[in-house]
């Protein structure tokens, strides 16, 4: 029977990852949490009551350095990927109770797709799409860079499931205000910035070798304005269009969301850049 680790990383969040380990407490075979610098709210003590392992790393401002150490960290193939602030929907928990007991772990897959649903800070407003989040995968079967708004690559197919990930923080997960608004999507795009001048080689890894950046933020490192005016004007529409057929009602506020984003990234990136060049 395939064995799963769940992998959770916190800064702070005692209070959304009390809620997650309540709900999703028969989905997984390890616990492993990881706070991102000093634990401040005691974090340990309640993952000591789930019998889980806590890890206590250096500040980086982000989750995804510290993935592939937890991942490293892992006694089992499979990891559940949460952050602190979702949890599983009570038919994705069936689900995952039921791949527990399979009798055998499949062979073919690097993983699985969830829906994500966007949220406005009070309810869910979209209910199909983004199906994209990878959130169980085979740690031999992928790649990754600890590098902000990074995932795992997958070196063979996913699966994607008609099952919801609830992602419910205290804020709306999409818009203006949260790129623009944010501390954290402030410091977010300034660690990609940074990174993104220098080699994937810099950051902590699992399985990825290549000097090469991943396609999508190689084209941000060669064509920075080109692929911020690309995604400014054409991915909103796609995505707007994605959330028509997936059955959802296209709202600008979440369609608009990556785009925005991508396109400042590359502006900023294009900035620091053109200083580097000057200033070397």
């Amino acid at each position: 029977m395939p064995k799963i680790s769940l992998v959770v990383c916190v800064y702070g969040d005692r209070g959304p990852l009390a809620r997650l380990l309540e709900r999703s407490r028969t989905c997984y075979d390890e616990l492993l949490v990881i706070h991102d610098g000093p634990d401040f709210e005691d974090v340990r003590s309640l993952v000591n009551q789930y019998r889980g392992r806590f890890f206590e790393r250096p500040r980086a401002f982000s989750q995804e350095p510290h993935i592939p150490f937890a991942i490293g960290e892992a006694t089992c193939d499979w990891i559940l990927r949460f952050d602190s602030d979702e949890f599983p929907s009570s038919e994705l928990r069936e689900w995952l109770n039921k791949f527990r007991k399979e009798p055998k772990s499949v062979t073919n897959i690097s993983g699985y797709y969830c829906v994500w649903p966007a949220w406005n800070g009070r309810k869910e407003i979209t209910q199909h799409w983004p199906n994209k989040r990878l959130f169980l995968f085979h740690r031999q079967r992928v790649r990754l860079i600890g590098l902000c708004e990074n995932g795992p690559e997958p070196d063979f197919a996913v699966t994607k499931l008609k099952l919801t990930l609830c992602h419910q923080p205290n804020r709306p997960t999409h818009g203006l205000r949260n790129i623009f608004g944010k501390d954290r999507t402030a410091q977010a795009r300034m660690n990609l910035v940074r990174a993104l001048l220098g080699s994937p080689r810099d950051h902590p890894r699992w399985r990825y070798k290549s000097e090469q950046w991943p396609w999508s933020w190689q084209q941000v490192k060669a064509h920075p304005i080109l692929t911020g005016l690309r995604r400014l004007f054409i991915w909103p529409p796609r995505q707007a269009l994605a959330m028509f057929l997936a059955g959802d009602l296209p709202r600008p506020s979440v369609f608009a969301h990556a785009g925005i984003f991508h396109a400042t990234l590359c502006f900023q990136f294009w900035r620091e850049r053109s200083k580097q060049r000057t200033n070397g």
